[in-house]
């Protein structure tokens, strides 16, 4: 995640539609549902005069999940606010999602943004993509920055009208949306993990420092992850604790032992995301001890090996002196007892050496 730059330039307009995101060719694209236990209305759009014709023949008991992936349009977003009276400055925070996760109330309004996961990883790095909720009485609102897949059973279980989803309101369907992000974050997880368990065994046999670079790309990768996490973590423990507060009034009270999951789901994905950097760590001191200790290896051969020469040079360095008077260089067979002596020398120190355990 990169780090964020706020533009500080005071402007005359206060609400400037502007996306200035990495999806610029993402085409936007609206999808309506509307539902109860008797009937299912599906459609998507691509202009808002035309959500203006829809929103007017939905009943009030009716729940409507309105989704918007791709910000290149962001011109719909007026459009938007006028159709379903939500206030611009609510709007306008849709498209403040490099910012940190946050959650505000509005006259009877509620807004709040995470960001979610794509389980594969691209160029080694986690993909991380924004998405913004505004829930209403019986609506909800989804506005994601990139088009995938990560809510397709919900719609499957709305067309198809499995489960509770087409039973309860808002807050149900807001745990659902809730739920699957939850559980890509635990793919991803899973994902990381994988290569994270490669590279701790390469550390323990590694000799190249190329292994201290995949372990730092894991911990990016897991930092990344849970700064992520950690204010949905946040926004779940309000969430599980609605009654105490009323700013969310649109929860019901039956419904709060499902966000109570979300939280301990949370909660064990960042004690994991907490091991698995610890992990890391450890692997990367047991090399540099790796390091350490056949650079010590390495040290005492050396040490023992010049020991060993060290009275060899000293025999040498005497009978290499040019005196006349050395009785021991008229010896016929002085040059072999030297030399034998020398050899026997080193064996000497080599076992005593040996007998010690120094090498």
């Amino acid at each position: 995640m990169k780090r964020i730059k706020f533009n500080k330039v005071k402007k005359l307009q206060p609400y400037n539609w502007e996306y200035n995101g990495i999806y610029k060719d993402e085409v936007t694209d609206i999808e309506v549902f509307v539902y109860d236990e008797e009937s299912f209305f599906e459609k998507k759009y691509k202009d808002g005069n035309q959500i203006e014709n829809t929103i007017s023949s939905i009943k009030p008991d009716e729940m409507l999940w309105f989704n918007l992936h791709g910000f290149n349009d962001v011109e719909l977003f007026p459009e938007i606010s006028k159709c379903f009276l939500i206030p611009l400055s609510t709007l306008n925070q849709v498209l403040s999602f490099s910012r940190r996760t946050r959650w505000e109330e509005q006259d009877g309004i509620m807004f709040f943004n995470l960001k979610a996961t794509f389980p594969k990883l691209v160029e080694d790095k986690i993909q991380i993509i924004p998405i913004s909720f505004v829930i209403k009485e019986n609506q909800l609102f989804s506005f994601q920055e990139k088009k995938n897949n990560l809510f397709e059973h919900i719609r499957e279980r709305i067309r198809t009208k499995t489960g509770n989803v087409i039973k309860k309101k808002e807050d149900y369907l807001l745990y659902l949306m809730l739920d699957a992000i939850m559980e890509n974050y635990f793919l991803t997880l899973d994902n990381i993990e994988d290569e994270v368990e490669r590279v701790i065994l390469e550390a323990k046999t590694a000799k190249n420092p190329i292994v201290l670079e995949k372990i730092q790309l894991n911990s990016e990768n897991l930092n990344d992850l849970k700064r992520a996490l950690i204010p949905i973590r946040d926004v779940l423990f309000s969430l599980k604790n609605s009654s105490l507060s009323e700013e969310f009034s649109f929860l019901e009270e039956s419904n709060q032992v499902y966000f109570s999951r979300l939280h301990h789901k949370s909660l064990e994905i960042i004690d994991q995301i907490d091991y698995d950097l610890n992990q890391l760590n450890n692997a990367s001191s047991f090399f540099f001890s790796m390091q350490s200790h056949r650079m010590n290896e390495i040290m005492k051969v050396l040490t023992v090996v010049s020991v060993i020469f060290m009275p060899l040079t000293f025999i040498v360095g005497v009978y290499g002196m040019n005196f006349k008077n050395m009785p021991e260089l008229n010896y016929e067979n002085g040059y072999y007892i030297v030399l034998s002596g020398m050899f026997v020398l080193a064996i000497l120190m080599a076992m005593y050496f040996k007998y010690k355990k120094w090498f």
